[in-house]
């Protein structure tokens, strides 16, 4: 286990965090996902060392990095942070930010390993104002990588991206951080986001973690409605969550006969607002419809 949170709490004028657990493996893309104001940023800070914790402890690699009896400093707990606005030094060109953290600031062989890495060969010479958004990025990241840290932590990494690159750069973020080996704990806001990149989301609201899980749980399988509904549109029966792609309609006949309340109408598709009646007992669903059944006041569904 590359790093393990017990039983942590943190307060400011009232409780931020509420007895956090957390158990994260070697390699895992793990995000902390939550509205904003959940606790999510300070716990990343926490872990980072920026902020400290009222009560529990943080283990990396089975060495107590906090607790009540010892605080072992940012610098010293091998951790890379890649901040929001990526922090390059804008008067350095790239060679020079790569090495800033680096004993020997003159390993050039180190600088090529990273940019064939994050696939920008021949950009050493560049300032950070001659690259793009998620060039800046993945200068940032291997910036991190030049220290070899245990663990890399990213703040948001993508809200400064638009949003048309964002999906690009998702996807050359996940290969480079799989491609290094290392475990990476992401920040975000965005569910699609999480999903996209993580290996496990844990889903932290009002200072407590609701939910860790893999995506596909989270999204099928959710622990509330309220979780549920934070993933896109979830219908329910009892506690049963079914999504979108559960559903299937069918004019003549089905597992539950449906009633149209509404329909409203989205470009590609109808959004019906239905009643499902299961055993005379009356559930609230949504549905999407890209046929003609927004023209019938009443058929069929079936579940997967």
């Amino acid at each position: 286990m590359i790093l393990e949170l017990k039983q942590l709490n943190k307060s400011f004028d009232k409780p931020i965090l509420k007895d956090v657990n957390l158990e994260i493996e070697q390699g895992q893309i793990i995000s902390i996902l939550g509205k904003s104001g959940s606790g999510k940023s300070t716990l990343l800070n926490i872990i980072a060392g920026f902020e400290k914790a009222n009560s529990g402890s943080l283990h990396i690699n089975e060495q107590i990095i906090f607790n009540k009896k010892q605080n072992i400093e940012p610098q010293n707990r091998n951790i890379g942070f890649v901040f929001q606005n990526y922090a390059l030094f804008p008067h350095l060109n790239v060679e020079k930010n790569l090495l800033f953290g680096v004993k020997n600031r003159k390993n050039k062989t180190l600088v090529q390993e990273l940019l064939e890495m994050v696939d920008l060969k021949g950009y050493e010479k560049k300032y950070p104002h001659e690259l793009s958004g998620g060039e800046q990025q993945r200068i940032s990241i291997a910036r991190v990588l030049a220290t070899d840290p245990d663990i890399i932590l990213l703040d948001e990494p993508f809200s400064s991206v638009d949003a048309l690159l964002k999906r690009q750069i998702e996807k050359d973020l996940l290969m480079l951080i799989k491609k290094s080996h290392k475990t990476a704990i992401f920040v975000t806001h965005d569910p699609k986001e999480a999903m996209a990149i993580s290996d496990k989301i844990a889903f932290i609201e009002n200072g407590e973690i609701i939910q860790y899980d893999t995506p596909e749980n989270i999204y099928y399988q959710p622990k509330s409605k309220e979780l549920a509904s934070f993933f896109g549109i979830a219908n329910f029966i009892e506690d049963q969550c079914y999504r979108l792609n559960q559903i299937s309609l069918n004019k003549q006949e089905g597992m539950y006969q449906a009633q149209l309340d509404y329909a409203i109408f989205r470009g590609e598709y109808y959004e019906l607002y239905i009643n499902v009646d299961v055993d005379g007992k009356e559930y609230p669903f949504i549905v999407y419809d890209h046929g003609d059944f927004h023209t019938l006041q009443e058929f069929y569904i079936s579940l997967n």
